[in-house]
């Protein structure tokens, strides 16, 4: 793979926490932009391709179900990771079935997190 920067867009309502993500990522090298909710998400995605989204399930206005259907059904090729507090099997289920292709609890294990990232976006690790 090029030495391109893998894009990722964190859609999370949380304020500390998607400060927190967008430093642990853009500390990884990745180019990182942000979203408080879906409304803020939707946008962004028609101004730039992502390699991967982190979303959050419960936020105001669209929640995570609506961007992940929109994402799905609009860039079926953009990695989805839902980082999400409702993790029960009902909501994985649902996530899966809308296109995720991974879903995490909070709070999450940074470790794993990065390394499925590298997973779905194929990154060479130097």
């Amino acid at each position: 793979m090029s030495n391109k920067k893998i894009n990722i867009l964190v859609v999370e309502d949380d304020d500390e926490l998607r400060n927190s993500l967008q430093r642990q990522l853009s500390e990884k090298d990745y180019d990182v932009i942000t979203a408080s909710n879906g409304n803020e998400a939707i946008p962004l995605t028609h101004a730039r391709r992502y390699d991967l989204v982190i979303l959050d399930l419960k936020m105001p206005y669209l929640d995570g179900f609506q961007v992940l259907q929109f994402l799905n059904s609009t860039f079926p090729d953009t990695r989805v990771i839902v980082l999400t507090g409702y993790g029960d099997l009902k909501n994985v289920e649902r996530c899966k079935s809308l296109g995720a292709n991974e879903v995490m609890s909070k709070p999450y294990n940074v470790e794993y997190l990065f390394d499925t990232i590298n997973r779905l976006v194929k990154r060479e690790v130097p």
